[in-house]
């Protein structure tokens, strides 16, 4: 087991797991709404009653399946550019879930970009789609074959205080607010060849929202797979040390699933929660994980919910070029989302495992509440 320091303001495992044991079991999603490229379409002012009628069905939806999470990543730029009517949408977003019975993770930095050669400025308005393409855009991060590190305006040193500012308003408003159920830190440290460059970024991310005292837990995500603590890198072992629950991606098959699981409790005694799993590509597939996590109980928020115009049911264009020289992958298999544009299921099968599973997960929760 890894002995851990405290950190300031960072709760205890008996905290992390005393808050973990009140929540019903943690089902959900990550992604974009449908009609949503990316995440300037999902929090611009443009088109937003759009945008907004479309999460009001998806969260419906969601509900309807028997999730009861989601996970937004915020954009930075939104917020940079066009404040005011941002925190509305904000705002906005954690209203419709709430709604529909769906607390937010909400997540404040992200590693996943390209190059600075490939990046390009924000644009507000209509957002281009490369059709065919997985994220909607030809050269997105997955598309493979960068060796450059990924760009983002947090790398300017001018602009970089703002993201602190954004941080801290954020965390301000939200800090005691029962809506928002976790805060993600940071999605996938160094990833995109960044290396340790995001790390003090993300270390005042985690002290802003802890000055805040608030009252959901902090993590920052862990990406590569590993079953050697002496493997886990610099960056990810620091998100891990910061962390009161445990989130980990892992996009793999059943058995490396269960490895994974559990050489991160063997390591860190708190909750885990896989918030980014489902690869029909490489057997990480409904069937499987799903159940896997509620016998588990393992916090789950798989990747999409509808097939949209960021097209996350088309491979990584990385994994796509991989499987289409091997011919080792079945590439009629979408690779993430669960219901089709009309919001008929990918496959049904999958759809009426996930609500059996969550009955039950719900009447074992009634019954551990019973017994306390």
């Amino acid at each position: 087991m890894h002995t851990q320091t405290l950190h300031p303001g960072q709760w205890t495992s008996e905290q992390a797991w005393e808050w973990y044991n009140r929540q019903p079991w943690i089902r959900g999603f990550s992604g974009y709404p449908s009609n949503c490229v990316n995440r300037i379409a999902m929090w611009q002012a443009y088109n937003r009653a759009e945008i907004a009628e479309q999460l009001d069905y998806e969260f419906a939806l969601a509900h309807e399946t028997g999730f009861n999470a989601v996970r937004a990543i915020i954009q930075f730029e939104c917020w940079y550019y066009e404040h005011d009517s941002f925190m509305e949408n904000l705002e906005e977003y954690i209203t419709l879930a709430n709604k529909h019975g769906i607390k937010v993770m909400l997540c404040l930095g992200n590693d996943c970009t390209v190059p600075k050669n490939f990046w390009k400025p924000v644009t507000f308005g209509p957002q281009p789609v490369d059709w065919g393409y997985h994220s909607g855009i030809k050269k997105g991060p997955h598309a493979g074959g960068y060796t450059d590190p990924g760009y983002m305006l947090l790398d300017d040193p001018d602009i970089e205080p703002a993201y602190y500012a954004m941080v801290d308003e954020i965390a301000g408003r939200y800090a005691k607010d029962g809506r928002i159920q976790i805060w993600d830190i940071w999605n996938e440290i160094g990833n995109s060849r960044r290396g340790e460059m995001s790390l003090p970024a993300m270390e005042k991310f985690f002290e802003i929202v802890r000055s805040h005292d608030p009252i959901q837990p902090l993590t920052a995500d862990i990406w590569r797979y590993t079953l050697d603590a002496d493997k886990i890198t610099p960056v990810e072992r620091r998100a891990l040390e910061l962390s009161d629950v445990i989130t980990f991606h892992y996009y793999g098959p059943y058995a490396n699933m269960i490895l994974f699981i559990e050489f991160l409790r063997e390591q860190y005694d708190r909750p885990l929660i896989n918030n980014e799993w489902l690869n029909r590509l490489d057997g990480n597939d409904v069937a499987e994980i799903f159940p896997l996590f509620y016998l588990e109980k393992i916090g789950s928020y798989s990747w999409g919910l509808m097939q949209g115009y960021s097209q996350t049911y088309e491979p990584w264009g990385g994994l796509f070029n991989e499987a289409f020289l091997s011919g080792t992958r079945d590439l009629t298999k979408w690779q993430h989302d669960l219901y089709r544009f009309n919001g008929y299921p990918y496959d049904p099968r999958e759809i009426k495992l996930i609500k059996r599973f969550c009955d039950l997960a719900d009447r074992r929760f009634e019954r551990e509440q019973d017994t306390l």
